[in-house]
């Protein structure tokens, strides 16, 4: 069955944000339903969740759709031939602390049995607070909502969205020494929403996005993977390789690190000793 996937994701996305900001100040919806060993999911994780399936369901797509809360879900009958990607609420805590920056994540594409993320052709991250969406895919780069245009001429200093372990091993401290001294000693941010923190990224907002702690879940950084790809910014692990060839499975965790400045992605894998 056809479908448009830019259009359906872009709703999907937008209805389930409509929903989790409606119950930003309720505090039933940040009751914790269930506990994973790293992670928890909250009454608006499920509910949202749900909202994303149904509507793939309205739509009468034979698909899958793998998701943080439920695993995969299998719609419809027969062979699959969609697959989506979807994380309902990226930034939950920050949505239980009352910090408004959180996201609706959703990637989507052509199913055929084994799924990489280049396989993955339609991305949209939904920033809910400020009614704000980012779409990259197959029908271009489409952003509403996000009138801060550019940023260069009132940031003092390079800012990176950088996530670490207290416990690092050395090689990885000495790689950000050697970029924070080669490119201008950049302040650090970590704000909670990766998917959020990868677009701005790709945008240029933020030199470099950075989580180095091997916790990265597909969930979070599918859709964004998708936008980041169709601004012809690539997202690489800390092999050196670019995510597109890595397999999607709910199971795997990564490091990853996005910008645009592809000088500074190469320093700081050279520094690591793998490009």
């Amino acid at each position: 069955m056809e479908v448009n996937l830019e259009s359906l994701i872009k709703d999907l996305a937008t209805r389930a944000g409509s929903l989790i900001r409606s119950k930003a100040n309720d505090i039933g919806y940040r009751q914790i339903m269930k506990r994973g060993a790293t992670d928890v999911s909250r009454r608006i994780d499920l509910e949202a969740e749900d909202v994303i399936i149904r509507g793939v369901e309205e739509e009468g797509l034979r698909a899958v759709i793998i998701t943080e809360e439920r695993g995969v879900v299998k719609v419809g009958d027969g062979d699959p031939e969609h697959a989506f990607v979807v994380d309902p609420l990226d930034g939950s805590l920050n949505f239980v602390l009352g910090i408004p920056f959180y996201s609706v994540s959703i990637a989507a594409g052509k199913y055929s049995g084994i799924l990489r993320f280049g396989d993955l052709t339609d991305g949209v991250i939904y920033y809910v607070a400020k009614d704000a969406i980012y779409y990259g895919g197959s029908g271009g780069v489409d952003f509403k909502g996000d009138d801060l245009g550019d940023l260069s001429e009132d940031i003092d200093r390079p800012v990176v969205s950088l996530y670490l372990e207290p416990d690092a091993n050395e090689g990885l401290l000495k790689g950000l020494r050697a970029v924070y001294d080669r490119f201008g000693r950049f302040k650090i941010r970590s704000l909670g929403a990766a998917s959020l923190e990868m677009v701005m990224a790709s945008m240029g907002r933020f030199l470099a996005f950075m989580d180095l702690r091997n916790r990265l879940r597909i969930f979070d950084i599918a859709g964004a993977y998708v936008v980041a790809r169709a601004m012809k910014v690539s997202t690489y692990t800390l092999s050196g390789g670019e995510l597109g060839s890595e397999l999607v499975s709910g199971d795997r965790r990564f490091s990853v690190v996005v910008s645009r400045n592809a000088e500074f992605v190469r320093g700081f894998l050279e520094s690591l000793g793998v490009r």
